[in-house]
């Protein structure tokens, strides 16, 4: 018969992602994670095999709980350039929330950031980000809500812009939270002027 645990994974995963998330992946170490979990060594070996397993499955639950929430609504059939709007000012709030962990960055962002250029001992999904990242303001940018006299080259173009404009916002939230809240600002208004101009 298998004993029963005496903690919660979920809780496990979320205490970690924390860590992560503020500290980094390799600033995190294997002791911070017993004493954040309030979970011994072995108990976090024998439910997620290393660290980089915990890791993993503190991104999965990142990306569930805090990414899809933000690209959902731009990458739903009929969204709009409202969509991309409300992406950016939904960041903007978040920067500016005293209590948001969002002040530390994106844990996607900070981790593909934090072994850019070298091996990492995480698969990090960098390509997995930008790609829907870039579909996702293809797919508002191009839909319903926008002005169809556009071509897609035009919706590409402003879209790989806006992909990186979030990577962008995402690094500099970690350094300075208003000024990326002020950023997200002017790319509000910035693709508010698209729905004006003819290209």
């Amino acid at each position: 018969m298998t004993r029963p645990r005496g903690y919660d994974l979920d809780a496990v995963v979320e205490a970690a992602r924390g860590a992560f998330w503020e500290r980094g992946y390799q600033d995190t170490g294997i002791a911070d994670l017993e004493r954040l979990a309030r979970v011994n060594r072995s108990s976090l070996y024998n439910a997620f095999g290393s660290k980089e397993g915990l890791f993993r499955d503190s991104l999965n639950a990142y990306i569930r709980e805090f990414i899809n929430p933000l690209l959902t609504p731009m990458e739903a059939p009929g969204a709009g350039m409202r969509d991309v709007e409300g992406f950016f000012t939904r960041l903007a709030a978040l920067f500016r929330d005293a209590t948001s962990p969002a002040r530390h960055g994106c844990l996607w962002v900070n981790t593909i950031a934090e072994f850019a250029g070298r091996p990492a001992p995480v698969d990090a999904r960098a390509a997995e980000l930008r790609d829907r990242l870039r579909a996702a303001f293809c797919n508002a940018l191009g839909g319903t809500g926008s002005r169809r006299t556009r071509g897609s080259a035009v919706v590409r173009r402003r879209a790989q812009i806006l992909g990186l404009a979030t990577w962008g916002v995402w690094i500099g939230a970690r350094d300075d939270p208003a000024d990326a809240a002020l950023l997200c600002d002017a790319l509000v208004a910035e693709v508010r002027s698209w729905r004006c101009s003819p290209s």
